[in-house]
């Protein structure tokens, strides 16, 4: 598309369209589920394609109603950049990490809102940012945004665990940051200690060989679903350079609140660090953290969550999905399933669910085109439902659906 054509006919910038060219994938998929449902009713659509966490549990609701009653001077004016200095302080303490302060506690909004602060306070217009695939879709713009360059890298398709040679390949003279997530959206892999002290051993390797210190941004928006016998390591103990992205979306169900925050490792605090945090936030829009929100994380006694519900729900998709067929990667955290596509055109197979009104995400979003991605976190009879339909559409065949249909539904314009 020219500078001409997109003054006449288009409005968004050239970035914005090369965005929608590329296709919203999760979001494309959201989309069609409320067409759908408008349609044809609620009940007659399995909308597993959008990462719905369970409703927030009651004491969380309590939490926040006692929040929004909350007042005192200046309550609804403009606090500290990086949040209430108490939430702060309380945050610290539940990273629980030797010589975390306040000082390494920025409030976000959500992890999204934290991996940006990071990559645009400590990372270069012009250098390039290494991301394991598959990985969250908007990590790419994450880094574009701020003139960066995003690389994914593969992992093991068999064990979803870091290709460690790939990483090695993958790391260039301008490599300024790695990101990893763990628990993984979309697979649900976990980082135990052996892949963490193999990452961390590219990254030193690297640093010395080219007098740089890469950047380790770890992903931990689902660091509270993970499920026995897997278990979640520190990562801040293997890499001082290290910043963690959390949230309280998917664990507590406030997705719709936007918060969470950004840890930094102690060795990386400092006031000039502070002051230019805070200037980020500013230069981002963020400006702070939704205020309610903060005050409500007060309220509650405990951060911790129930993980029983996510794993009841996990083993049920997951046996359902193995019953109709299907081959499917462990599932060791989050609330995923990553599906290998039993048709060789994933996004046909996708397309012919969409025709039986089964959504699920295609893996092109995450970098992986053999694969698509089932949120897990409905009811056990639409996750039966859904799975049995796509077990029959496995058995029968590409290319024999009712209408023979390509992926009609899946072209975002």
């Amino acid at each position: 598309m020219d500078d001409d054509t997109r003054r006449d006919g288009f409005p968004l910038s050239a970035w914005a369209n090369q965005q929608v060219e590329a296709g919203g994938w999760i979001r494309l998929m959201f989309a069609e589920g409320q067409r759908m449902r408008t349609k044809h009713g609620d009940d007659s659509v399995v909308d597993l394609s959008l990462g719905q966490p369970l409703d927030a549990p009651p004491l969380v609701r309590e939490a926040f109603g006692r929040a929004a009653a909350e007042f005192f001077p200046g309550r609804h004016a403009y606090m500290p950049n990086l949040g209430y200095p108490e939430v702060r302080e309380r945050t610290a303490e539940d990273v629980a990490f030797a010589g975390m302060t306040a000082a390494s506690i920025a409030m976000t909004g959500g992890a999204a809102g934290a991996m940006c602060l990071a990559l645009r306070a400590f990372v270069d217009a012009g250098d390039e940012v290494v991301g394991i695939a598959p990985c969250f879709p908007e990590f790419r713009p994450y880094c574009e945004t701020g003139a960066l360059s995003f690389v994914p890298v593969p992992a093991d398709d068999a064990t979803q665990r870091v290709d460690v040679d790939a990483l090695v390949r993958a790391l260039s003279a301008r490599t300024a940051a790695v990101i990893i997530n763990t628990p993984s959206n979309p697979s649900g892999h976990v980082i135990e200690h052996d892949e963490m002290a193999a990452i961390v051993d590219v990254l030193e390797h690297h640093n010395r060989r080219t007098r740089r210190r890469i950047l380790l941004i770890v992903d931990e928006a689902y660091r509270n679903l993970v499920y026995a016998p897997a278990r979640r390591v520190e990562p801040l103990a293997y890499y001082e350079r290290t910043v963690l992205a959390r949230s309280f979306s998917k664990d507590m169900g406030l997705a719709g609140e936007r918060i969470g925050y950004l840890v930094l490792h102690p060795s990386m605090t400092t006031a000039h660090t502070d002051r230019g945090l805070e200037t980020c936030m500013r230069a981002l829009g963020m400006v702070s953290a939704p205020a309610t929100a903060q005050r409500a994380l007060l309220q509650l006694e405990s951060w911790s969550i129930d993980t029983g519900p996510y794993r009841v729900l996990r083993d049920h998709a997951r046996d359902a999905a193995v019953a109709a067929g299907l081959d499917v990667a462990d599932a060791q955290g989050g609330i995923f399933l990553w599906i290998r596509s039993p048709w060789p055109d994933t996004l046909g197979y996708v397309s012919a669910l969409a025709e039986r009104r089964v959504l699920v995400t295609p893996g092109i979003a995450f970098e992986v085109p053999e694969r698509f991605r089932l949120c897990f976190t409905a009811t056990p009879e639409r996750l039966s439902r859904a799975l049995a339909i796509a077990g029959e559409l496995a058995a029968r065949g590409a290319g024999e659906t009712d209408g023979g249909a390509k992926a009609t539904l899946l072209e975002p314009s």
